[in-house]
């Protein structure tokens, strides 16, 4: 449907209330729409950027710490080297002044180092601290001392302090000096320092707040170290598709993300910063919902805001409709009375603007002369249809006028295919048409010779030919009148039968007009029950039988049943024929004759 079609089955005022608010909403809407999708972008900008900036002060606090101790170690492996001292490093690291050295470098720096080894290319040497009572803080040392001896610079692990639980970074320090003091070469120790990571500890704490969770990984995506979430949640996000992608590219990257918790889906917003000198990576996250709660409140916010105003807006638009609208609901009050036949209305409108007082008396001169041309016309058709009708009438004694034994035969016709019509549940309409084609079916027998129409007896095959044409000559007398075009069916085919076998045209089933179809058992049984020139008539139940017998090869069956109901229940009643000479029958004559 058109846009023009709705709008013409809208009331003005409905019509008037849209056009009201369409035309305030639409750019309040928009509006609201645009401002809360840049509010909502900056404060999603916002958030990703707190994120960004905690992870990559993490990861710079913690590289700085770790790139100092880094250089202490080495400087510690530096100043061993160069003590005077044995020429074998084994004897060198066993005397007491090296013994007493290193106790100094603990002494002064236990604030930070938890515990050192100094080995060997063979990994002899001394340990301090607790590396030597701890098998899990060993077996990192062993692992970060090998890597550092291959690979010949430093390399970082991490561990748990064996006495209270706290991060340990583990870092292996290779140390290689030559005669002159100038580094390089192959190592010829490397030295192993547990580093307190209390710095770790209590920035993670610190940016941990509310539903901030921290998490140090490794290389490798596992979960070293975590603040604000538990052990389920630590497994989680090693196994999300940040860490994954960290793992492919260990850049600073931020992404939303899902987690799954005990078969609990989360979704976060993660920034994860690497940590330049460890190859670790710090991982900040927070609930999406938490992160972009800010949006939400925008967007709610937005929402009612725009709630408000529609309803103000329909407030003020249904007052202003009912005030412009009113007048023209009246007059279309007014004009649907008129259209209804009340001519005698006239309309009063009052209403704003001088364009309707205008219309107003516009339309009531309109209506007093459509009240005059209307009852003119209505008096010309009650004249035309009752002269249609009577030429009708004319038209067919005409036909029946040739033969007196046929008198009034058309007439009974025309009112036996409207009861049959009625009781197939056919509209008043069919109704009126199946009477006139039932006046005017045997029309054509006016161009029949009267020694062929009024015969007794069998007719010859040249006669039988001549009698045939009589429905094809009452079509082409008929067909010029155009009112009579729905009729012309039932004139032309009422002598078809439903097997294909009639005529004019061999029609076959449902082929065969409906009116038509009617009209052929009407006519057989008024043929049947009246006095012809070949046969005197047969009683109504003879008719029935008749009838019923050629259902199937002459008649349709849905039109014999209804014509059946309706001679049942004495809607069709056959009256006294009138006297008439009776003639000699011939051989052939009697109920297959009266069907033509």
């Amino acid at each position: 449907m058109t846009v023009r079609g709705v709008t013409s089955r809208i009331s003005l005022r409905h019509l008037i209330l849209v056009l009201i608010l369409v035309s305030g909403l639409i750019p309040l809407a928009v509006g609201s729409f645009l401002l809360t999708r840049q509010n909502t972008a900056v404060l999603e900008r916002q958030e990703q950027s707190y994120l960004t900036r905690s992870s990559r002060v993490l990861s710079e606090e913690l590289g700085n710490s770790m790139a100092a101790a880094q250089r202490q170690i080495e400087q510690l492996g530096k100043g061993l080297l160069l003590l005077p001292g044995p020429e074998t490093l084994s004897e060198r690291l066993q005397q007491p002044e090296t013994q007493r050295y290193f106790a100094s470098f603990m002494r002064d720096n236990g604030h930070w180092v938890d515990s050192l080894s100094v080995l060997d290319r063979y990994g002899e040497g001394p340990s301090m601290g607790a590396i030597g009572r701890a098998p899990t803080l060993r077996a990192v040392v062993n692992q970060v001392y090998n890597s550092a001896l291959r690979q010949n610079q430093p390399v970082y692990g991490f561990a748990r302090s064996p006495a209270d639980n706290r991060p340990l970074g583990v870092l292996a320090q290779p140390v290689a000096v030559d005669a002159q003091g100038r580094s390089g070469g192959a190592p010829q120790l490397v030295l192993v320092a547990a580093v307190r990571l209390d710095l770790l500890e209590s920035v993670f704490e610190r940016e941990a707040q509310g539903e901030v969770s921290v998490f140090l990984i490794d290389a490798n995506g596992g979960v070293l170290w975590a603040a604000g979430a538990d052990e389920r949640t630590s497994r989680a996000v090693g196994e999300s598709a940040l860490v994954r992608s960290f793992q492919v590219r260990p850049l600073n990257l931020t992404q939303e993300y899902e987690l799954f918790v005990q078969g609990q889906k989360l979704n976060v917003l993660g920034r994860v910063s690497p940590v330049s000198e460890t190859g670790w990576g710090v991982i900040v996250q927070k609930p999406l919902a938490v992160s972009y709660a800010a949006t939400e409140e925008v967007v709610q916010t937005a929402i009612v805001s725009f709630l408000v105003l529609v309803v103000l807006a329909m407030a003020f638009g249904t007052l202003a409709a009912r005030r412009f609208g009113a007048p023209f609901q009246r007059l279309a009050e007014s004009s649907h009375r008129i259209a209804g036949g009340n001519f005698g209305g006239r309309v009063e409108v009052m209403g704003p603007g001088r364009e309707i007082a205008d219309l107003a008396n516009d339309f009531n001169q309109m209506s007093a002369h459509v009240e005059g041309y209307v009852a003119d016309l209505q008096r010309a058709a009650v004249e035309n249809e009752q002269l249609f009708i009577s030429s009708i009438r004319a038209f067919a004694a005409a036909v029946d006028a040739k033969d007196p034994y046929t008198r009034g035969h058309s007439e009974r016709v025309a009112s036996y295919s409207r009861i049959i019509a009625e009781h197939l549940g056919q509209s008043e309409e069919f109704l009126h048409r199946i009477w006139i084609a039932g006046v005017l079916h045997d029309v054509g027998k006016i161009g029949i010779e009267d020694r062929v129409l009024k015969k007794g007896g069998v007719l010859t095959a040249e006669e039988f030919d001549q009698m045939k044409l009589h429905p094809v000559i009452g079509f082409e007398i008929l067909q010029p009148i155009e009112p009579l075009a729905e009729m012309l069916p039932a004139v032309r085919w009422h002598h078809e039968s439903w097997n294909g076998k009639g005529y004019p045209d061999g029609l076959k089933a449902e082929a065969i007009p409906l009116i038509a179809r009617i009209v052929a058992v009407a006519d057989t049984f008024d043929a049947i029950t009246t006095n012809r020139p070949y046969q005197n008539a047969y009683t109504p139940d003879y008719a029935v039988e008749t009838i019923t017998k050629l259902t199937g090869s002459r008649f349709d069956a849905k039109v014999v049943t209804a014509f059946l109901r309706a001679f049942e229940q004495g809607a069709i009643v056959v009256k006294e024929p009138q006297a008439v000479p009776e003639p000699e029958p011939e051989a052939g004559g009697g109920v297959l004759r009266a069907e033509l």
